[in-house]
């Protein structure tokens, strides 16, 4: 039987496609989805009751605790109510390590798993050089120019190897066009998306007004 490493193969070149080929409006939002996440964050530390850097590693912590499996805009919502009052919309193993943040432990300490502590690292600190490629399941699609085929495929990204090499793929590409890593993940994302039709765009609208305590 093959190998998990063998089988799920993509290309730079596919990531190149797609980044090459979006619109500006992906481009736009990919541009600010970063930049857009930090300062959720920011705010939904601050209504918790943190200052300055710990409100932003609060907020981005609680939102990368309830991530896996989630949407953007609906992580955001329910990453609120939490803080607001103290909901559990996430699985419990989620939302246990959410509620950890929030009373103050420290957010590296408490995330699992590859994907979240990078997609917390990426919004404390959205335009850095130095942290993993943010791989979730659109980042794996666009590498492979088609969607994973259901929980066996998206099960192989336990595979260090698999991570690695679509990790490898993803700086190529952000090298070769001279581009920040998270900025080339976050428009290829936004732009498969409406390629796809999977998703609407990733900003969220009214954040603002929903985080005011």
């Amino acid at each position: 039987m093959p190998k998990a490493h063998n089988k799920l193969r993509g290309s730079y070149r596919n990531i190149a496609k797609v980044l090459k080929g979006a619109t500006p409006e992906a481009v736009f939002a990919g541009e600010a989805w970063y930049r857009e996440a930090n300062q959720v964050s920011q705010s939904i530390g601050e209504m918790a009751g943190y200052t300055d850097l710990k409100a932003l590693q609060v907020g981005a912590g609680i939102i990368a605790a309830l991530s896996p499996q989630m949407g953007w805009g609906m992580n955001v919502t329910i990453a609120i109510l939490l803080v607001k009052e103290g909901t559990r919309k996430a699985t419990l193993p989620n939302h246990t390590k959410a509620v950890k943040i929030l009373q103050g432990e420290e957010p590296l300490k408490v995330l699992g798993g590859v994907k979240v502590r990078a997609f917390y690292l990426a919004i404390v600190d959205p335009y850095n050089d130095s942290t993993e490629v943010v791989i979730d399941r659109h980042a794996v699609a666009v590498y492979l120019g088609r969607s994973p085929k259901g929980d066996r495929e998206l099960s192989m990204l336990g595979s260090t190897k698999v991570r690695n090499r679509i990790r490898g793929a993803y700086l190529k590409v952000a090298l070769d066009y001279n581009i920040n890593h998270h900025l080339l993940q976050s428009i290829t994302w936004n732009a498969w998306r409406m390629e796809t039709k999977t998703e609407s765009l990733g900003l969220v609208k009214n954040w603002k007004e929903r985080t005011i305590a």
